[in-house]
């Protein structure tokens, strides 16, 4: 019986935009007050549920959340956010890619390509990628901690080309310069003629986790302006969240 509260609880916080009340949780689940202060205060200990600094609601905890993100499947991430992939790509008519951190890799885990192929477009491709060169890596790593960022980063910071960054300092001052604007760029540093933008993906409190971002072509990117793409990402990211969260939270069901 302590199970199926336990989950019914947690389902009902996960739905919710703002924290919710113990009185408001007993009331919608139809438990005993004192039950459900028994249960949350269970959940507290193990950090499922945590209290609001500022109305003392209650709320997933940001280890739950990011448990949960960390968890789940390439294909539920994906399914969050495969509607702003498919309207990136056709806005723009370029390739759209998602970045996940999994560990201590950054993979790009999604490719949508563009709508008009007549004029050919640039495949990412999915795989690792090189974290201190791409812009769906930084556009993560500026929004982590800095033992995260170092542990990822690693040492090996390989030229791929004349542009490619690999001092360390020059490296976290471009991670600085993406807190800053808000977004990643990948200016021929991996491949001449290629550049991408990627904007983070910020999850409510369980942080950044992924990344959403466009590649194409130099000339073509600079007709586009990286500062409007970098501005679309972002914008685009946000609203994408919703769509995630709602697929994570079929996880509880």
């Amino acid at each position: 019986m302590s199970a199926r509260r336990i989950l019914q609880i947690i389902r009902y916080v996960a739905r919710r935009d703002s924290p919710v009340s113990v009185k408001e949780i007993a009331r919608h689940l139809s438990m005993p007050r004192p039950t459900v202060y028994r249960l949350i205060n269970g959940l507290e200990d193990e950090e499922v549920l945590q209290r609001c600094a500022d109305t003392n609601g209650i709320e997933l905890s940001n280890g739950f959340l990011r448990s949960m993100i960390i968890g789940a499947s390439n294909a539920q991430i994906i399914a969050g956010f495969e509607e702003a992939l498919d309207c990136t790509a056709n806005t723009w008519n370029a390739t759209a890619f998602l970045g996940r951190l999994s560990g201590k890799v950054i993979e790009i885990v999604h490719v949508t390509t563009p709508p008009k192929l007549d004029t050919g477009y640039i495949h990412p491709g999915l795989n690792v990628r090189p974290a201190h060169a791409c812009s769906a890596a930084r556009a993560i790593l500026a929004f982590v901690s800095q033992k995260k960022a170092d542990e990822v980063l690693g040492n090996d910071h390989t030229a791929f080309t004349d542009q490619t960054i690999t001092d360390k300092d020059a490296l976290l001052e471009e991670l600085q310069q993406t807190r800053e604007r808000g977004y990643a760029i990948c200016d021929e540093e991996i491949d001449p003629g290629i550049t991408s933008v990627s904007a983070p993906i910020r999850v409510g409190r369980a942080g950044v986790v992924c990344s959403i971002g466009i590649v194409a072509p130099v000339r073509k990117m600079q007709e586009f302006g990286l500062t409007t793409v970098g501005e679309y990402l972002h914008q685009k990211a946000k609203g994408a969240v919703i769509n995630l969260n709602q697929n994570l939270y079929q996880l509880l069901n």
